[in-house]
């Protein structure tokens, strides 16, 4: 039987919450849904060649993605609507307690560009997520997924495009990180986001979507 990790403990105050003012969103918009996967993350045992996803809802809404990607070893940590900045905000609730993980996924930009930010500005919240990361998992591989088209979100577009490519080119310069492209296989022959992969408020994806991100994701683990 294996014994459960220790989780770290921190002490003093959690460096990471700069979340940028910009968004003047409410600090516990998504309190009760993290202290839900702190309850996972304080049962989890088995942290071998842990994979840690950790995002959006587009993660947390992949009900299948165990089975989907077995046989790794998957932690779910998508949350709510989730944008980098918010992540960097709870990263010391969700990803520095972590007594170990092998690599760590990574999906949001969307609802960041959704709130107003910058491409430029996203690629910078995005490389603190990574540079947060590296810092306390120095061994650990980073990946992110590419920000997905959808089609109530055609209006981003081209600076859903500018983030992704800003992303894939900053990725060059950091140890053991790569990036995961669903962007290309979400698209038409016209090069707009496909509705058929997509549930009725033409955001959220259904089990089409989730079957390109599979095939994707399983493919780039060689699985």
């Amino acid at each position: 039987m294996l014994k459960r990790p220790q989780i770290k403990r921190l002490t003093g105050e959690n460096s990471s919450k700069t979340m940028e003012d910009e968004e003047n969103l409410d600090r516990n918009m998504f309190n009760d849904e993290v202290v839900a996967l702190e309850g996972m993350i304080a049962e989890w045992v088995d942290y071998k060649q842990l994979v840690v996803f950790y995002g959006s809802s587009s993660f947390r809404l992949w009900n299948t993605i165990l089975e989907d990607l077995a046989p790794l070893n998957v932690m779910n940590l998508g949350f709510g609507g989730a944008s980098f900045g918010w992540t960097v905000f709870y990263y010391d609730r969700l990803i520095k307690i972590l007594p170990a993980a092998s690599h760590f996924v990574f999906y949001c930009g969307d609802n960041d560009l959704d709130n107003g930010i910058t491409p430029e500005g996203v690629m910078k919240r995005f490389r603190k997520l990574v540079d947060m990361t590296r810092r306390d998992f120095p061994k650990a591989k980073i990946s992110v997924v590419t920000i997905k088209p959808s089609p109530s979100r055609t209006y981003l577009q081209d600076k859903i495009k500018l983030t992704n490519n800003l992303i894939r080119k900053d990725l060059r310069g950091v140890p053991r990180a790569s990036q995961i492209n669903v962007y290309d296989s979400m698209l038409d022959e016209k090069g707009v986001a496909r509705p058929e992969l997509f549930i009725e408020d033409e955001l959220h994806m259904n089990q089409d979507g989730y079957k390109i991100w599979k095939g994707e994701i399983r493919k780039f683990f060689g699985i």
